[in-house]
């Protein structure tokens, strides 16, 4: 399936499709710059297990050369004691080109992803230090609904 949406913001084009595994290497570059070093096989690996549209989506905004300037992962989250919820696992803009719109428009084609696939809320997880990001979240209309710690056990 490819999708694409085309938005134009401040004289610069943007399209914004679902990722394809010949961007992997590039994804796995920009996650990186987020502090999350993989590599391109294994984000081709982790795209080929993400198929379900209805589930999952991993968008990139491709600048007019061709170059993949950020990307975004959703994925659907449901929970007993709580609505679906449509959570956005990783956004991503190359330092590069920050503060041009390109989050901007990732955000908004997510919202787009997840109405479609009946969710009515979108949230974030942003680590405490990333004051930045959540000051850009704060910017397009989300809000700081608490504060928890992540816990984690290898298997």
């Amino acid at each position: 399936m490819h999708q694409e949406i085309k938005l134009v913001l401040s004289q610069s084009s943007y399209a914004v499709r679902l990722a394809e595994p010949r961007d992997s290497d590039r994804i796995a570059d920009l996650a990186g710059q987020l502090g999350y070093p993989c590599t391109g096989e294994e984000v081709r690996e982790r795209l080929r297990q993400m198929q379900d549209a209805n589930q999952y989506a991993v968008l990139v905004a491709e600048l007019p050369t061709g170059q993949i300037a950020g990307w975004i992962g959703l994925y659907v989250f449901r929970a007993v004691e709580l609505e679906t919820v449509a959570e956005i696992s990783g956004l991503i803009v190359d330092e590069d080109v920050r503060s041009c719109g390109i989050g901007k428009v990732l955000l908004d084609a997510a919202d787009e992803w997840a109405q479609g696939v009946g969710c009515h809320v979108i949230s974030v997880r942003s680590n405490v230090k990333r004051d930045r990001a959540h000051q850009f979240y704060t910017n397009n209309g989300y809000e700081h609904i608490k504060t928890q710690k992540e816990l984690r056990k290898k298997l």
